[in-house]
């Protein structure tokens, strides 16, 4: 799932992360949630585009965007994952408009797409080095977005630097992510032309809840998700998110990393 030197620790992670087919089936069905359906929207119009699903997982990205007329490449790292998703896309009736591919960027061809999205993917890499093959595989004009945590709270920073794995604070990835920083942002913006962060949902007292206490306390859980939303109101407070959306065009044509 990661194109980097800690390429090995991150398929023995997810070769034991890949969801059942059940549990796949349900949260399509189920619809996808506030951000991600933000992710969705936030490529336009994608009945007959050829777009790029990178870091595919088990497909429920690639099945919402061929149930809106995408013919899809789904591409992951880990040969279970891509597997996964066939068995998804035959169940769902999408078989015919999902192609699910175990390699790297490198081994797909340059301006194949037209637009390209990542759930939760970047912070896996090296978004310096990622960011150029994404954008080379889009044509010109190509769009893309990406859903994925980001390090500009300084709460969380520093709360997932010393909690995330200790006193009951559980964690849900390798060690070897890390969420997205402004120089990732830059790298992207720099290999696409143009990019921009926004925030569908706000997720700061949200993962607190989830974190610490489990989302074990409902009415707590209403509470602390209303504060949220009445954060989310003032833009200037976007950075609280640790969950934020990168919309991003190719402008003036993608530099040259087809390699």
């Amino acid at each position: 799932m990661a194109e980097s030197g800690n390429v090995g620790r991150e398929r023995e992670f997810w070769d034991s992360e890949v969801p059942s087919l059940d549990d796949l089936v349900r949260e399509y069905r189920a619809g996808p949630g506030i951000a991600t359906a933000a992710m969705l929207d936030a490529i336009g119009d994608v009945q007959g585009l050829e777009v790029l699903d990178f870091a595919c997982g088990g497909g429920v990205t690639s099945m919402f965007l061929a149930a809106r007329g995408a013919r899809m490449t789904a591409l992951d790292l880990i040969p279970e994952s891509v597997a996964r998703c066939r068995e998804l896309a035959a169940t769902l009736g999408f078989a015919d408009r999902v192609t699910a591919v175990a390699g790297e960027l490198s081994d797909l061809p340059p301006k194949g797409f037209d637009a390209v999205v990542g759930r939760y993917a970047l912070h896996h890499v090296d978004v310096a080095v990622v960011a150029p093959l994404l954008a080379a595989r889009l044509r010109p004009g190509g769009r893309g977005a990406f859903l994925e945590t980001f390090a500009s709270n300084p709460v969380l920073r520093v709360s997932r630097r010393h909690l995330v794995g200790r006193m009951g604070v559980p964690r849900y990835g390798t060690i070897d992510e890390h969420p997205l920083t402004a120089a990732d942002i830059a790298a992207v913006r720099g290999a696409f032309g143009w990019a921009t962060t926004t925030v569908p949902q706000m997720t700061f007292l949200r993962m607190f809840d989830r974190q610490v206490l489990h989302f074990r306390h409902p009415r707590l859980s209403r509470l602390l998700a209303a504060v949220d939303d009445q954060l989310a109101r003032w833009p200037r407070l976007k950075f609280l998110s640790y969950h934020q959306l990168v919309v991003c065009r190719q402008v003036g044509g993608a530099p040259d990393a087809a390699g």
